[in-house]
């Protein structure tokens, strides 16, 4: 285990930190050149790319949305999904579903709204009327696919009545997957009509979305009563053009016993074709931290979506958020936040492609890194030479006298085995100095190697402005 101590947080050696004055984004100094070197250390890395947007920084006002999903494409053009409410001053009442208006902004590799896309810069798309997005992912072929969770506008005057739509039935939840074309039309060619229906359920669920090395769409959800400590996951995999897979996706009565049963809340397609899905027990206090089972792992490589291996993975304190990553040995990693109390850890396992974990890194599959307990995981991500970088954001208190949020952004690096890349080359830990009001979000990687730090904050009049830094990451280029 390694313990992280920085500035008035933390206690470390100053060789040990890099203090990240060069993001733009987060209200501090950009800053540009860098070595030659074929090393890439992280304060390198982090460098701000002054060519995008105004000296490294774009910005793009959402207004009052609900922000969900970025994605972005090989040339470094980013995608913004999210929905508006399509009519602001409508009567709501408590679980209400007001009609939406879908949208995904596309904005150019210079960081300026992309008005070639849809109609001057936005997609617009409706399923049902009331849409949320939960995620977005590209094709090979340039496609956007966006996993939708759908329904029809209703009314609930109290919590005690159920939410009726206009014919006076309750709705049912439709998820879905649309596909646009690399410039923002519907993809006719998809689905049906552009629009890919993956399976109806009754309640809001989790929904999460991979592409297979084929480029077939896999599509999971939650089958989760909390209440009733019910859990289980739902696996739907269409065809490249949005076809429903049959064979795949119908239960067989041979199914063996599944490794696990936790919820369904992320999903991975490995390059040999196998799909990893996670999940855990979501609603449950464990008075020891370490009766926590952890995370419900799962392997399907098999023709359906019967787990084929897997099973818990324990990390002996309470888990938080996670993410899952692919490793360039055809393998995955975990990257979690695990908690015993006050005491937290950024937690990373590694597997091989059949589940089980890889003995030989960090501590029998297992590395921690000590973190504050307000830290919170935003991103993880393997590098092409194996070294692992963790994204995560501290919430400080209010400075006296006032009541806004205050954050600073944690990076944090492990090499390929699993320890703290703390050595001459490249930097443990970088901790945003000073901390500012840009809630960091997450990082995304364009096809040259380029990072997208993304952070967003709320303006003068309580509207959400989303904040976009472009550093030189793993790129050869230096601006």
């Amino acid at each position: 285990m390694h313990r992280l101590d920085t500035g008035r947080i933390f206690q470390r050696p100053t060789h040990n930190v890099w203090l990240a004055s060069c993001l733009v984004g987060f209200g501090l100094t950009a800053c540009g050149g860098g070595s030659g070197s074929t090393t890439v250390t992280l304060s390198d890395a982090l460098k701000v790319d002054t060519t995008y947007g105004e000296a490294g920084v774009a910005t793009f006002p959402l207004g009052t949305p609900s922000f969900a999903s970025l994605g972005v494409q090989p040339d470094g053009r980013l995608l913004i999904a999210g929905s508006r409410v399509a009519v602001p001053d409508a009567p709501s009442g408590f679980g209400s579903l007001l009609a939406t208006q879908t949208f995904v902004v596309r904005m150019s590799a210079d960081g300026n709204v992309d008005r070639g896309f849809g109609q001057n810069g936005e997609a617009r798309f409706s399923v049902k009327g009331y849409e949320s997005i939960s995620d977005v992912r590209l094709q090979a072929d340039g496609r956007i696919l966006v996993a939708v969770q759908a329904h029809e506008p209703c009314f609930s005057p109290s919590y005690q009545t159920r939410c009726l739509t206009a014919s006076g039935e309750p709705g049912t939840w439709h998820n879905t997957v649309v596909g646009l074309t690399a410039n923002g039309a519907v993809d006719g060619t998809f689905g049906t009509q552009g629009i890919a229906e993956g399976f109806l359920s009754t309640n809001f669920t989790n929904l999460a979305l991979a592409i297979q090395p084929d480029q077939k769409p896999v599509l999971l959800t939650s089958n989760d009563r909390p209440i009733l400590q019910v859990f289980g996951r739902s696996l739907r995999r269409l065809s490249a053009d949005g076809i429903p897979d049959a064979a795949f996706n119908q239960p067989t009565a041979s199914q063996p016993p599944a490794p696990c049963e936790a919820s369904g809340a992320a999903v991975l397609a490995l390059r040999n074709g196998s799909i990893i899905t996670a999940g855990q027990l979501g609603g449950r206090l464990y008075a020891d931290p370490r009766s926590d089972p952890g995370l419900c792992v799962a392997v399907h490589a098999g023709a359906t979506q019967a787990q084929t291996s897997g099973g818990w993975t324990s990390f002996g304190a309470d888990l938080e958020e996670y993410r899952l990553a692919s490793h360039p040995d055809g393998g995955f990693v975990v990257a979690a936040r695990t908690c015993a109390g006050s005491d937290c850890h950024l937690s990373v396992a590694k597997f091989s492609a059949n589940g089980a974990l890889d003995t030989s890194f960090g501590d029998k599959g297992i590395e921690r890194v000590a973190l504050p307990a307000n830290y919170r995981l935003k991103s993880f991500f393997v590098q092409s030479d194996e070294n692992m970088k963790a994204f995560g954001a501290i919430e400080e208190a209010a400075a006296a006298g006032t009541t806004a949020r205050r954050f600073r952004a944690v990076w944090t690096s492990l090499t390929g085995n699993g320890a703290l890349a703390n050595n001459d080359t490249n930097v443990a830990t970088s901790i945003q100095d000073p901390p500012t009001s840009a809630e960091p979000r997450e990082v995304l990687r364009d096809g040259a190697g380029r990072w997208l730090v993304i952070s967003s904050e709320e303006d003068s009049a309580r509207n959400v402005v989303l904040k976009v830094v472009r550093t030189l990451g793993t790129s050869t280029g230096r601006s």
